[in-house]
């Protein structure tokens, strides 16, 4: 009897069928991975929003002693909170013209998941405004849309 060369027919299923979990993985990774790149594009996006609000306060001449403005962002369905305290001195007495100011900036945006954030934090000397100038215009009106 010759030797015989070749596989066998349960040989042949047992590498289609390796072969064919070894694909399914890399499908699932491949599929995960793009998943995860939309993610990071969208939280780049909106931390570049938020940038953007963040350089919008910087911009301003003048900064009030404290305070609290909220927006939405027209391009997105996202919206932004900025909060501005004094930072040094930490609490502002009798009208001081000049302050270090803790300026933050948030950008809430719906995700699948739920509410998201990114949130970014600043420190800037700047004159203080004690007159009721309108703060939330002037962020607004400080970058071309």
């Amino acid at each position: 009897m010759k030797p015989q060369h070749g596989f066998t027919l349960i040989e042949v299923m047992v590498a289609a069928a390796v072969l064919g979990i070894a694909v399914t993985a890399l499908f699932s990774l491949f599929s995960s991975s793009l998943s995860n790149l939309r993610k990071i594009e969208d939280l780049h996006h909106y931390q570049l929003a938020g940038e953007e609000m963040m350089n919008r306060v910087l911009l301003l001449a003048s900064l009030p002693p404290g305070g609290k403005i909220e927006g939405t962002l027209k391009k997105t369905n996202a919206r932004w909170i900025v909060t501005i305290s004094p930072w040094i001195p930490q609490k502002l007495v009798s009208n001081i013209p000049e302050a270090v100011m803790k300026i933050d900036v948030e950008i809430l945006w719906p995700g699948l998941a739920g509410q998201r954030s990114v949130k970014l934090e600043t420190v800037k000397a700047t004159t203080l405004s004690y007159s009721n100038n309108d703060f939330q215009k002037a962020i607004e009106n400080a970058l071309p849309n």
